[in-house]
């Protein structure tokens, strides 16, 4: 991650809003995200980290349109006043015609774990959604060239546990929300079409 100079007030590089984030015009190849009042701009994911994103995106949408919500990728979350992550996948209730959505619409994250966002998909993240209340997060985790772990967690007492892990290969079943479920191999995820 880096900061841009060209998405910036001339010498300003920080005391960024919201405001300020949703008012950027999207730039071709980067993802843009606020945090702590600074821009950080994140290089525009690889195929296998878009096509597990997608393919996930698809599992989840059919399966919380009966709860009236809906799965989108590559989605900003509104977190608080200096503070805007664009997150690979989420679960929302919030249907408006918008970049953005505010967290406290949320249901559930997905961050699919690319090397540049180890520390922030890991760590910052989830302490973060956690903190304003998102009911799950899941992450994604790539293993070798096709397989892949996903780690589910869903909030208890203001923190994320740890409930169920999915691995390439193996049927496994996991709650989106109490009456939504997902079932499904997450090989299906990241096998390239033929």
């Amino acid at each position: 991650m880096m900061v841009d100079a060209d998405v910036t007030d001339a010498g300003r590089l920080e005391g960024y809003t919201l405001d300020d984030w949703e008012s950027l015009d999207p730039q071709e190849g980067r993802r843009i995200e606020l945090v702590d009042g600074r821009f950080v701009v994140n290089a525009t994911p690889a195929m296998r980290h878009q096509r597990v994103a997608d393919r996930l995106q698809t599992l989840l949408d059919a399966a919380v349109a009966r709860e009236g919500m809906e799965a989108l990728t590559a989605i900003g979350v509104r977190v608080d006043s200096m503070l805007g992550y664009i997150s690979d996948v989420v679960v929302t209730s919030e249907f408006i015609d918008a970049d953005s959505v505010d967290v406290r619409d949320v249901t559930l994250i997905v961050e699919v774990v690319s090397p540049p966002t180890k520390k922030t998909d890991r760590l910052e993240k989830p302490a973060a959604f956690a903190a304003a209340g998102v009911e799950g997060y899941w992450r994604v985790e790539m293993i070798g060239q096709d397989g892949l772990a996903i780690y589910c967690y869903r909030l208890s007492n203001g923190v994320y546990s740890h409930v169920a892990t999915l691995t390439s290969g193996t049927v496994g079943t996991v709650a989106i929300t109490s009456t939504a479920w997902v079932t499904f191999d997450p090989a299906d995820l990241s096998r390239r079409c033929r």
